[in-house]
């Protein structure tokens, strides 16, 4: 026999946990996987370890502390969307599959903080964005009719509202490219759902294609029918 040899190359940190017949993790890309693992960051704040868990529960303390910010007197620890601390709260997110109820609490948080002021000082849109892109990328199969994709469609829908100011990466550039530069600039929060629902990637991650996001097409749908009944109605007041 030759000297030539066999490898066999295991995929680690793959999490156990599945979603669409297949392991939540594969939705990040392997070679942004493994820089992800490899970050001091991630080491240090999100492994099982530090965490002491691999829940929900222990992660939201971190994204309390590193994306939250106090209004007027910032205390945000990842200064900017799509950069390496947001990919890593990103994909140990993935890697949690909160489930969709512990999801959407998140947003009725927020609705509390921006409508009720029940939290006057706390802004909690870094983590709204953090939610968004994890919905629209692992949840992207969803069909049309599926209840949760009716849920999603509206949160959506009502984000493309939100016009909230964001420090963030260009949506085109992927913070480990070094043949792009990096630049940081103000964003919309309707912006970031726009590349959602719009593009096939955010900051180097693709976003499989999806049908319950086209919010626009739906919006578009709605003008039209009732254009159309307004102009029947119309026609028949004319000819009455």
């Amino acid at each position: 026999m030759s000297g030539s040899s066999f490898e066999f190359q295991l995929e680690s940190f793959i999490s156990s946990k599945e979603l669409n017949h297949q392991s939540v993790s594969l939705v990040i890309p392997r070679l942004t996987r493994d820089k992800i693992h490899s970050m001091i960051y991630y080491k240090v704040n999100l492994h099982i370890v530090a965490l002491r868990g691999d829940t929900m529960l222990e992660l939201t303390k971190i994204l309390v502390r590193d994306l939250g910010t106090l209004k007027g007197t910032s205390v945000n620890v990842v200064h900017m969307l799509g950069g390496v601390e947001f990919k890593c709260l990103l994909m140990k997110l993935v890697e949690i599959r909160p489930t969709a109820d512990q999801i959407i609490q998140f947003f009725k948080i927020d609705d509390e903080i921006e409508h009720e002021n029940k939290i006057k000082q706390f802004e909690s849109k870094y983590i709204i964005v953090l939610l968004l892109v994890y919905i629209r990328i692992q949840y992207y199969y969803l069909r049309n009719d599926d209840e949760l994709a009716v849920k999603f469609g509206q949160l959506f829908k009502k984000y493309i509202k939100d016009y909230r100011k964001l420090k963030s990466l260009d949506f085109e550039v992927d913070c480990w490219s070094q043949a792009q530069n990096l630049t940081v600039s103000i964003k919309h929060l309707d912006e970031l759902v726009d590349q959602l629902v719009t593009n096939n990637q955010i900051w180097g991650i693709p976003l499989g294609k999806c049908r319950w996001c086209n919010i626009f097409t739906d919006s578009d749908s709605e003008s039209d029918s009732n254009s159309d009944s307004g102009s029947d109605s119309d026609s028949d007041a004319d000819s009455e």
